[in-house]
Formats: C-alpha cells, structure tokens, sequence
C-alpha cells in the first residue's frame, strides 16, 4: 500500500510541476521582457537548440534552433524602446532554454 502512494504522490508531483516549469511571463521580467506576446515556454530540443513557444508557435532563439528550420524570434521580439539597442536581449531567455537540455 505504501508503495502505491508514493507512486501515486510522484505522478501529481511531476503533473503538478511540468506544466509551468519553463514558462515565462511579461510580468516577472517587467521592462526586461523581450517578447511583443505576454508569455511563453522557453525549451531545449537536444543538441542545445533553444525555442521560445507561443500562441501556438515555435520560435527560434539561437542560432542552432533556427537553422533546425524553427520560426524567426524576429516576428514577436520587442524593440527596444531606449533605442540604444535595436531589440531587448533575449540572452536570459536563451539561458533559461538552455537550462531545460542539461
């Protein structure tokens, strides 16, 4: 009996977590949010191709992922209103993609 509970608590607990474990939000990452869309799911397809879903797409974030043939991260990466730079680093997003591979 014990050991089907602890079954049962590892299923809830890796249903519980998955789901929202690589999503990112306008709202945590406030000026420094990189996207024109207000959430997504930063992942890693192995080797070390990181993508950025939303709305139904997958985009590219580097540069291994784009030459895998996903969609360009140009169509929804926010210019950068200060206007020294031309976009908002998206280096964080890459790293925490990344971070899904190891």
């Amino acid at each position: 009996m014990k050991r089907i509970s602890i079954k049962v608590a590892l299923v809830f607990l890796i249903v519980a977590c998955s789901p929202t474990e690589n999503q990112v939000t306008q709202s945590q990452f406030g000026d420094k949010w990189p996207f024109t869309v207000e959430s997504g799911y930063v992942d890693c397809v192995e080797p070390s191709r990181a993508i950025f879903r939303a709305n139904g797409e997958v985009y590219a974030l580097n540069g291994l992922a784009r030459s895998a043939g996903y969609k360009s991260i140009d169509e929804i990466w926010r210019d950068d209103p200060t206007g020294v730079l031309p976009k908002i680093n998206i280096g964080q997003m890459i790293s925490l993609a990344l971070a899904q591979c190891k």
